[in-house]
């Protein structure tokens, strides 16, 4: 089930960027999402993946000035 624009979601990342409040989360679909919250995951098994509150955006809500970070989804 996809969530409609302005829907907040949670994500889990794995990704070699640093991440910060304002960000913007984009997938090879061009489905994009912007970071709230964050916190980054120091211990365990998956230590240094990020926890993520974003918000979906609609299509044409990206600014001009917005960091992108692309992802692409994997097999769970």
């Amino acid at each position: 089930m996809t969530a409609p624009a302005g829907a907040i979601v949670k994500l889990y990342l794995d990704t070699g960027w640093t991440v910060r409040e304002g960000d913007v989360i984009q997938t090879q679909t061009g489905r994009a999402y912007r970071v709230l919250e964050l916190r980054r995951q120091e211990r365990g098994r998956h230590a240094g993946r990020w926890h993520l509150v974003v918000v979906v955006l609609a299509p044409g809500e990206l600014a001009p000035d917005d960091r992108i970070i692309p992802i692409r989804w994997y097999r769970r």
